[in-house]
């Protein structure tokens, strides 16, 4: 069975001091493998993105434990945080967040220029993966000549660049119609079972939950698995 690559404990978050203190999330206890894609659905306002952001680091939690490769991150301090996140995590969003100067190819090589890794070895990889995701023909090519779907398939190589553990969507398939929406999200699918690794993944989209492992709603700042 695969390992587990990230477990939370008894995770709260509020938000504000005192009588004007929000609990968001409340007692949220997860576990997920290698090789899983679950995704998370909810209310808007119930706490899916806020979630999302601990999990990656970006927010910690009022109490609880975030387990990631077996290390509670919960306890880091901010510089180290920002390693977990760089070493760690690939984030996709629900705009691909292109740069708009950077043509394909240089948009995953920024992260070889972030993570001063070995180039030579950082050019391969990226025209692996870009290649991987059927966009060879789009090396040279700048974000405003390609389509919403190739820029989410850059947005998904991107995330995938410094080989994380866990990659993170929050609404991949909010700016597509429902095919490339469907072929976004298989692609995430096909590249977290290929490369052992897990994926989380907040969306409103209903017609793309069969092509994930497992699905979560949060309501109410609570976490219930849906059969």
């Amino acid at each position: 069975m695969n390992e587990d690559i990230l477990i939370l404990e008894h995770v709260q978050k509020s938000f504000g001091d005192g009588d004007s203190s929000i609990t968001i999330l409340k007692d949220i206890s997860l576990t997920i493998k290698r090789g899983e894609f679950i995704a998370i659905v909810g209310p808007s306002g119930s706490g899916k993105s806020t979630l999302l952001s601990i999990i990656g680091a970006l927010l910690s939690p009022s109490s609880g434990k975030v387990i990631v490769d077996q290390k509670d991150i919960a306890e880091y301090k901010p510089s180290k945080l920002s390693s977990v996140r760089k070493d760690k995590i690939g984030f996709i969003f629900q705009s691909s967040h292109l740069i708009p100067y950077l043509n394909v190819k240089d948009q995953l090589m920024l992260i070889c220029d972030i993570s001063r890794a070995n180039k030579k070895e950082y050019e391969k990889k990226a025209t692996d993966l870009i290649s991987h995701l059927g966009l060879s023909h789009r090396l040279k090519t700048y974000p405003n000549k390609l389509s919403g779907g190739e820029k989410q398939r850059v947005a998904i190589a991107r995330a995938f660049m410094n080989d994380p553990d866990i990659v993170l969507a929050d609404e991949p398939t909010a700016s597509l119609d429902s095919e490339r929406g469907k072929q976004v999200v298989e692609m995430i699918s096909n590249e977290v079972k290929s490369r052992n690794k897990a994926a989380i993944m907040v969306t409103h989209d209903e017609r793309i939950l069969h092509l994930c492992d497992r699905v979560l709603r949060i309501e109410d700042g609570q976490i219930f698995e849906v059969v």
